[in-house]
């Protein structure tokens, strides 16, 4: 199937507004998202096609206009079969799916490492300090609007409810909700035509509340008064200064939360050094750590892959409602021997591992080959190295880290921190573990991840 110029590979998702399509680019075959107009025939009616069709351009227009490095670029503008499309950049992963966010919007998620969380989060605000300059209100961030690079970099997208500065007429018909429940703040329930940039600052404070403690940051008991539960309640490593930024992040009221995305990035950052300085702190108190007596699992991990669809494959990979395995180690608890020829040794599994890997994101084939070309030249002066699957991979995640284990040097080079297994889930997609969030996941064959090859011990 063409849609103009552009094969398309499968449907992404579809909106009220429009259809995301991934498509491969001609001649050069390179990856991206196609958005075409297929409005929802309820909008449809409400709208009308000109409108419509006007928004859906503005939508383009107000994201090529922003060259900024989290914000998504519009490559191409064009129409198939009368209808508008345009063109911009795909990545694989969002950060929705990085917190297991699903459809059950109000269920628990996973919970980041705090440097994680406040890392995407500084680069959202980034992205939001640029389009406020610019006089354009988003009015739908949310996890599944921010896409995730190779490098672990934010992209927004999904313009399509922005309004700009100056801009007369609804963008909505009345009673048409815009944003997202548990996202949108309250005046942007109320009256959306009339919200500022505070109005988007706000869901940047409900996905960091989520991506330090797992929950939404709202109760029952709570909706009537406006507080939320302290988020120092569900993670100990945040304390009051976290409770005092959040209950400001979120008030209910626009003027009582940061003035916009530079304020409360600032404060943001204010906080995290006084985190940094904590645990710069508690790490001169930690002389080393303690390590359990660990030997060789005399049972071995499965190292021939298998094919497992979604439904099987929590079954099958001992994984949790959030794909997390079901028993992970703290840190610091493994016993690894790092060897002077670039591998690791796990003395609980007897597997021994590349301690960094490939040194880039590869697709699923460039994966198989990259083994079969470490293996050619005997890596570490072996040559029996394999893409390991997904039980392997298992083996060296961890609890995400708290305060006293960040104090303990990475054995393995976190740069990587998605890697492929061998396994798959069908004909064109394949299994992930992420190493830095903990969790299983799969994504077709075209998608970028790190390799860690692997070989058994005796």
């Amino acid at each position: 199937m063409k849609l103009g110029r552009y094969d398309v590979c499968g449907l992404l998702g579809r909106g009220g507004m429009g259809a995301v399509y991934k498509v491969r680019q001609p001649v050069t075959g390179r990856i991206a998202a196609l958005k075409m107009l297929k409005p929802a025939d309820t909008l449809l009616n409400l709208v009308g096609s000109e409108e419509l069709r006007r928004q859906f351009q503005a939508e383009a227009v107000a994201m090529a206009s922003l060259d900024h490095p989290n914000i998504a670029a519009v490559w191409d503008f064009d129409e198939a079969g009368g209808i508008p499309f345009f063109v911009m950049e795909y990545y694989c992963l969002n950060l929705g799916m990085l917190m297991g966010e699903s459809y059950r919007v109000e269920a628990p998620t996973r919970r980041l490492p705090l440097d994680k969380a406040v890392d995407y989060t500084l680069q959202t605000l980034d992205a939001l300090a640029r389009m406020h300059h610019a006089g354009i209100v988003h009015r739908d961030v949310k996890p599944f609007n921010l896409m995730l690079t190779d490098s672990s970099r934010i992209k927004v997208i999904d313009f399509g409810l922005s309004r700009l500065r100056g801009e007369t007429g609804p963008a909505a018909p009345g009673g048409v909700k815009v944003g997202s429940p548990y996202y949108a703040p309250p005046e942007q329930e109320a009256d959306p035509d009339s919200v500022d940039g505070r109005a988007d600052c706000y869901p940047v404070g409900v996905m960091l509340y989520r991506m330090l403690t797992g929950v939404l940051p709202t109760h029952e008991s709570n909706l009537d008064n406006g507080a939320i539960p302290p988020a120092s309640r569900f993670n100990p490593d945040l304390d009051s200064a976290w409770d005092a930024f959040f209950n400001r992040a979120l008030a209910r009221a626009a003027e009582e939360r940061f003035s916009g995305a530079v304020t409360m990035r600032q404060a943001l950052e204010n906080l995290y050094q006084g985190w940094r300085d904590q645990l710069a702190a508690v790490c001169l108190g930690v002389d080393d750590f303690k390590t359990s007596p660990l030997t060789v699992d005399p049972g071995g991990r499965r190292s021939e892959p298998v094919k497992v669809g979604t439904r099987h494959a929590r079954a099958r990979f001992a994984l949790d409602p959030l794909w997390r395995p079901e028993h992970l180690t703290d840190r610091g608890v493994k016993t690894y021997a790092a060897r002077a020829d670039g591998t690791v040794v796990d003395a609980a599994t007897g597997l021994q591992w590349q301690q960094a890997g490939s040194d880039y994101p590869l697709t699923w084939t460039e994966a198989r080959t990259y083994v079969a070309e470490i293996n050619a030249r005997a890596f570490a002066g072996v040559s029996d190295w394999r893409l390991p699957t997904v039980d392997e991979l298992v083996s060296l995640l961890e609890r995400p880290p708290m305060m006293r284990d960040f104090c303990l040097p990475p054995v393995f080079d976190p740069s990587r921190p998605n890697l492929w297994s061998c396994d798959r889930k069908s004909f064109a997609a394949a299994w992930f573990v992420s190493a830095a969030l903990a969790f299983v996941g799969w994504q077709d064959f075209s998608c970028r991840f790190h390799v860690r090859a692997v070989r058994s011990l005796g």
